[in-house]
This record gives structure tokens, sequence and C-alpha cells, in this order.
């Protein structure tokens, strides 16, 4: 094989100069590692287009002719790939890699040029594949934090094939960046050496990234989607970065934070002016579930909860014990059962009843909200008989309704058993009318806390291949744009309202694009032993120091869920919160959401002490780092031990503290625990970052502050039952 070799500073990169294809990539500090298992068969580039209402798929293996050719110096080169006739059409390819001797990272970009009058949906490019299957880590930034690859998640992931690459209702509604994946790389990383792939785009470009199997290991997938010409030429707007590294997910996680936090959507919170005080102050957010138990399962009002009035002695009682404000979180209030949307007013228990009860909570210094459906159109509810279908024609529902690719209406998937619904595009007329009618309803209730876009997860915008919506008729940076104009039409309903403190929710992660847009996230924490395999707070590490999190519906293994999750939650920078039952007391189950309420399980008292204590250090002391603070990787904590048990035929170990590293922003370093235990803990903190003085501030049945000196061990740490601690170098001068 000829080949061409590249360097940065960090790498050495190998090219078959025959096909452009990439063979090698190396770093220095570990020469003698591979980061890349090439293959004859692996393409350089891959695209997909549409032809009568199905994809096509082509690569660089069709191109009619390919020239590979590099320039430049010895300090700096530019290879250029150059694939002409792909596919036999008047269609040509080039990519570019550029690679200095003074730069960490090669770049890459594409030009396409397209004569052939193709409808392009996605090109791919660059084409990575990394050495092993059964070694090695992936980090993936989507979901809930961001979670972990490794063993036989790795082994279980889909083929590479086109279908994985195809927007589809069977990949979900929101696969996409921005959306599900928050932010614009992904990673491995062996014991020596890793690969990081990353895009450096500013304006919300369309793009899949995720991890498939492909022969002989995995590769690091990613679509460029939309925006390519039907006829003419584009070059991508932005560039591809590609090179090693050394670490685990958080020296992954600081070359992507390093880029992004310099952006136009990285505003922190002491700098942000549309986060109210009231969210900063860190009321604990309560949800009441108005109909049914859970979602799959029949859907009664709930007498306990209706009229709305019987929630505020309720709620007082939760307010009292956690000494703190609260938000009231209102859920499955719709008149067409629970999450029925748009044919949801008045609401059950009637608009008076709601407005009396908002207005009674503002009047003790709560606040109310309301997680919703974010841009679909709910057809049934399947428990209680709802039928909207005479209420969709009547209403031109179909106008709204997401287009697929083949031009049939986009029917959700993962609600079909309970409440089939459609997903509708944000840039259509309807969809946005309704929308901001159903705003100003909630708005004119009392409401200040929206989660509009809930189920819209991670702040995305759906794909739709409509013709006629006011957007191209392909997914693309449109999206974007629609997102803006949305929450642009949202802020002026609560101006126009005199509502000047109302913000906007989003669940899961919010995607970096769109942090300027929302105040809040709903970002459900998954403690060891429960939730998510692989968690990890990768959007923590990047975007805190932007937002409010908070974490009412993370989990925990029962009989102790509540205390666990709000533990994590406590360190973890979130707000902690809970679901509330009939007779005023906490729901304590291992779930991301809904539970039956009986039987009980564990200690109400404990649950409501968990969330005072971490309340009181997030208002006091703590509130530069878990409010404002960036994260920083985990100290050295020794001493904690795990707990474990046994319910419900499971085995749990759980250690009895939780810990995370922070650093304020004026440069102070801190160490939050938090013991969710009903027993004193210990643990030995060792970091560099904390000096040799530091103050020690401790939430439990009392607060107190101390002074301590490190020792040659590191700082020796008491912790009470069910309390959390903030270890911090002193105030600098």
């Amino acid at each position: 094989m000829d080949t061409v070799t590249l360097q940065t500073s960090c790498d050495q990169l190998t090219f078959d100069r025959d096909f452009g294809r990439l063979v090698s990539l190396r770093a220095k500090h570990a020469p003698d590692v591979e980061l890349i298992a090439s293959a004859p068969d692996h393409p350089v580039f891959a695209m997909q287009y549409l032809s009568d209402g199905a994809f096509q798929h082509l690569d660089s293996h069709s191109a009619g002719a390919i020239a590979v050719a590099c320039a430049g110096s010895a300090g700096e080169q530019v290879l250029t790939a150059r694939f002409t006739g792909v596919g036999g059409r008047d269609l040509e390819v080039e990519l570019t890699v550029r690679a200095s001797t003074e730069e960490r990272f090669s770049r890459w970009t594409c030009t396409v040029r397209n004569g052939a009058g193709l409808r392009i949906v996605d090109v791919q490019f660059p084409f990575v594949v990394v050495p092993s299957v059964t070694e090695g880590t992936v980090v993936v930034p989507a979901g809930h934090a961001g979670h972990l690859l490794e063993g036989e998640a790795l082994a279980g992931l889909p083929t590479d094939e086109p279908r994985q690459w195809q927007l589809l209702p069977e990949r979900g509604n929101s696969p996409h960046y921005p959306g599900r994946v928050f932010a614009q790389f992904l990673a491995w990383y062996g014991e020596r050496a890793g690969v990081y792939l990353a895009c450096e785009d500013t304006e919300g470009n369309v793009k899949l990234l995720k991890p498939v199997r492909r022969e002989p290991a995995i590769r690091l997938g990613l679509a460029h989607v939309g925006d390519w010409p039907s006829e003419g030429e584009r070059t991508l707007e932005y560039e591809v970065v590609l090179g090693s590294f050394a670490g685990n997910w958080y020296a992954a996680a600081d070359l992507y934070r390093e880029w992004s936090l310099q952006q136009k959507w990285a505003t922190p919170l002491t700098k942000r002016t549309d986060v109210p005080e009231w969210l900063l102050d860190s009321p604990p957010h309560i949800t009441i579930r108005l109909q049914g138990y859970l979602d799959d399962g029949p859907a009664p009002a709930i007498e306990e909860f209706l009229p709305y009035e019987k929630c505020v002695p309720l709620l007082q009682g939760v307010a009292e014990r956690v000494e703190a404000p609260l938000v009231a979180v209102l859920m499955s209030w719709e008149r067409g059962g629970p999450w029925v949307y748009p044919d949801c007013f008045p609401p059950v228990g009637g608009d008076e009843s709601l407005t009396t009860f908002c207005r009674l909570s503002r009047e003790r210094g709560w606040r109310v909200g309301s997680f919703c459906n974010g841009t679909r159109w709910v057809m049934k509810h399947l428990f209680n008989d709802y039928d909207g279908t005479d209420y969709f024609a009547e209403n031109q529902g179909e106008q709204s309704v997401c287009r697929r690719h083949d031009g049939e209406l986009w029917a959700e998937h993962w609600d079909q058993s309970w409440r089939p619904s459609y997903i509708c595009c944000m840039a259509q007329e309807l969809t946005k009318e309704t929308a901001v009618d159903f705003v100003k309803r909630l708005v004119g209730w009392g409401m200040e806390s929206i989660q509009y876009f809930d189920q819209n997860c991670n702040a995305a915008t759906f794909a739709c291949f409509a013709a006629d919506h006011g957007h191209p008729p392909i997914p693309g940076k449109w999206m974007a744009a629609a997102m803006e104009e949305m929450i642009a039409a949202f802020r002026r309903v609560a101006a126009d309202a005199g509502e000047t403190e109302v913000i906007q929710s989003t669940e899961c992660a919010c995607n970096e694009y769109c942090l300027p847009l929302f105040q809040q996230s709903d970002v459900r924490v998954s403690p060891p032993g429960s939730g998510e395999g692989g968690f990890v707070p990768v959007y923590h590490y990047l975007f805190h120091e932007c937002t409010i999190l908070h974490g009412m519906m993370s989990t925990g293994g029962e009989p102790y869920a509540l205390p666990i999750r709000n533990a994590w939650n406590g360190v973890l920078g979130e707000i902690p919160g809970a679901v509330l039952t009939g007779d005023g007391t906490l729901l304590n189950r291992e779930t991301f959401n809904w539970a039956n309420w009986e039987p009980k399980v564990g200690s109400n008292d404990d649950s409501l002490e968990m969330i005072r204590t971490v309340t009181a250090l997030r208002r006091g002391p703590g509130r530069d780092f878990l409010v404002y603070g960036r994260m920083q990787r985990p100290a050295e904590v020794t001493g904690i031990k795990p707990v474990e048990w046994d319910h419900n035929g499971r085995h749990y170990a759980v250690p009895a503290v939780a810990h995370a590293a922070w650093q304020a922003p004026d440069g102070r370093h801190g160490v939050v625990l938090a013991n969710w235990t009903t027993k004193a803990q210990a643990a030995v903190v060792c970091a560099a970052t904390l000096g040799e003085r530091v103050t020690v501030d401790t939430s439990g049945r009392e607060v107190s502050r101390a002074t301590a000196a490190s020792t040659a061990g590191g700082y020796s740490i008491a912790l009470p039952p069910l309390a959390c601690v903030l270890i911090a170098e002193e105030t600098r001068s």
C-alpha cells in the first residue's frame, strides 16, 4: 500500500494514497498503540439521498475516479481526496485534511458539488473505526446527562448499515444534534490512548453522532445532515477535528469544554440576565400528578389533589419540613387524559380552581409549573377512552404533523401502548399557533415554570421532510431557527402578561446550542446501582455553570430511593425534589417518574431530611459551587463504605457517601459530600487544589462551620446522618 503521512503536534496520521482512506492514527505519547482499525471495505465517506420517497446510499467506492494529493511543508500539510463521478452521476466529493505540527488536532472538511439533482440528506465523514470491542470505552454525550459504553454494551451496539443513519420513527424522534445528542463529540479510550472526534460548529447544523459496530471493531459515526444543495456546491461551514488523547472520559470532556465554553451559547449564570432570583434560590421541585398513577394504566382523577386547593396544606407540610419555598410541578391535568395535547382544556378540576391554587402558592412564596407535551398531537388515550380523531380533523391537525421521508405522517413509537400520537413540525404555522395559545393559558393561570418541551427531549426540534411547511424539505439548520422563534414567542406571551419571571425548561439536558433559550433542564440522575447503566455526569461537567438543573425525577434504589436520589442530586449540582402522594408523603420508589403509591417503602422523614440538608447547603455556603460552579475531576476520597442490602429480589451495593469536586467563579476549589444513610460516616479527602487550610460547612440536623488544616493523608471529614458537607478553599484575597 502506498501511503502518505501527516503530523500534528500530538499525532501521526497515515492515509492510503490510492483511495484517501485513513489507515493509521498513532499518538506520539504512545507510538506503538494503533488507534484505527482500518479495513479495505471501509469507505472514505458515505452519503444518503432521497429518490421516489426512499433512501438511497452511495459511498466513495462508487466513485468513477479518485485523486489524492498532499501539499505543504513539513510543518503544515494539506491532504486532498477528490472523488468524481460518484455513483456514475454528475456528483463530486472533495475531502480536505489539514495537519500542522503547531496544532493538536487534524482538521477535516468536505465540499460536495451536486450536478445530478440529488436530494442529499446526509454526508458521513470522517470514517473512523477504533480498534477494539472487548476493550476500551466510548463516551456518548446524549440523553439524560451522558453515558459510557464498554464491554457488553459495546458488543451490543447495532451493526453499521445505511438504515442506522436514516431519520425514521424507529430511530426515535430526536436522535440528532442539537437534540438528544447535546454536544458535538464522540470519544473512545483504552489504557494508554484514546480517539477524540468533534465538530466545531456554532450554528446548529444537524448531525448524527453515534457509535456502531463496524468490522473489525467500533465506528465513531458522524453524519452531517441537511442543507446540501440539490444543484450546486457547498463546502461545510465548520471543521471536524480528530486526534488522540490520554486519560478517561474527563480528558475527552476537557477537550470539548475548552472549545464549547468559548462559544456564543456559553454564558455563565453569573452573567445571565434571564434567570430569576427565585430559581437561583434553589426551591425544591415537588410533582403533583392529577390523573392516574402510571402512564401505562388507568387515569382516574386523583381525589386527594382535586380541587387544586387541597394540595396547599400538603405542600405546606413539605415546605415547613424542608425549610424552603417550593416549586409545585403539576402534571397530567389535561382534559382528555394524562398528556393529551392539544385537546387539553379546560384542565381537570377546572380553570378557576387551578388559578386559585397558583395564587395561593405565590402568596406563600412558592412557584407553580408544569411538564407538558411538546410539539405533538395526541390521537387517543387507551385507558380512558379518549378519541381525538374528530378533534384532529376539525382542527386540521394533519397540517401540523411532521412528515417522514416517504411523505407519510410521522407517528410516534414510544407511546403507542397508552397514548398514540404524532410528532409535529415546529416550523409549521399551526404548530406554532397551538403552542403559543397553550403557553398563554398556563401563564394566565399563574404558572412560572414552563416545561412545554417535555418530550422534545434535550430541547430537540423534530425532523420533518414536508415540502409545504415553510422550511426546506430535508431536516437541517432550519430546525434550530424554529426553536429560537418558538421560545421568542413564549417570552412575548409572558411579557404581554406582565409576568417577568417565567422560565422555560426542557426534559433532559438542554443541548448546548439552545442553552441561551432555556433557564433550566430536568436532568435525571442515575446513582450507582439504579437507573441508566453507564451513567456519568458529562453534561454537568460541560455546562453546569451555564444553566440550572433539577433532579426531581432522578432515581435510586429502594427502599432508600429518595435519600440516595437527592444525595447525588446535591453533589452533582442539581436542585432536589420528589413526587407527592395523596397523604402528603413523598413517593420513595425506584423510578424515573411514576409508581403506585402503595405499598409505601422507606422513611418519609429521612427523604425530607435529605432534601432539607441538600437545599440548605445549596442556598447557603454551597451556592457559589453548586449553583454557579464548574464541575472538576473528582477528588481522591477514601474511607467510604458501601451499603449493601437486598430488596425485591435485587442486591444493592451503594457507596454511603456521594461526592463531587467543584470550582467557584472566584477560582476557589471545593469538594461536596453527601451522606444518604442514617448513620454517621467518615471520609478522607485528598485534593491538592484545596490548599493547606479549608473551611468545612456541615449541613445536617445542625448547621456548622469550622476550619481545618491539611495533614499528610488529606482532610478527615465527619458526615452526620443524612447530611451534606462542603470543604472549600478559604476565600482568596
